[in-house]
């Protein structure tokens, strides 16, 4: 099995490069929306550490009652009971990562700045759900 400081040894520059994805990004949506998206894309992608950790920065960046909607919403795979804006951010992510074509339903609340962010923030999760995947955190 390979070791994270391995993995860290042979690419010591892989958290800057994959942390610079979400630097702009993260200035163009609430920090609640970027938790939720990297929470669900983990999921949907299997990533129990991620997920852990998602978990908790949500959490830490919503209500308690906006956490238990946000958190059930994502688990049952049900969109429909979440705010417009953050169903359509993780629409868009979720195409983004079944690498299906974008269609305007898909983007309707989003301005194409923070179309950008998701995308930025999803490629950077997908990336982090791989190598923890991979090295099986």
């Amino acid at each position: 099995m390979i070791s994270q400081s391995h993995l860290l040894t042979q690419y010591p520059y892989i958290h800057t490069a994959l942390g610079g994805l979400s630097v702009q990004a993260e200035q163009c949506l609430p920090a609640s929306t970027v938790h939720l998206i990297r929470l669900y894309i983990s999921q949907l992608n299997g990533c129990q550490y991620c997920q852990i950790m998602h978990e908790d920065a949500l959490k830490d960046t919503t209500s308690h009652a906006q956490f238990t909607r946000f958190h059930a919403a994502i688990a049952e795979s049900d969109l429909a009971p979440l705010p417009e804006f953050e169903a359509s951010a993780l629409r868009l992510a979720k195409q983004v990562t079944d690498v299906k074509p974008l269609t305007e339903l898909d983007k309707t609340q989003l301005d194409e700045k923070q179309c950008l962010a998701v995308i930025a923030i999803t490629l950077q999760i997908n990336s982090w759900n791989r190598i923890a995947i991979g090295l099986n955190f």
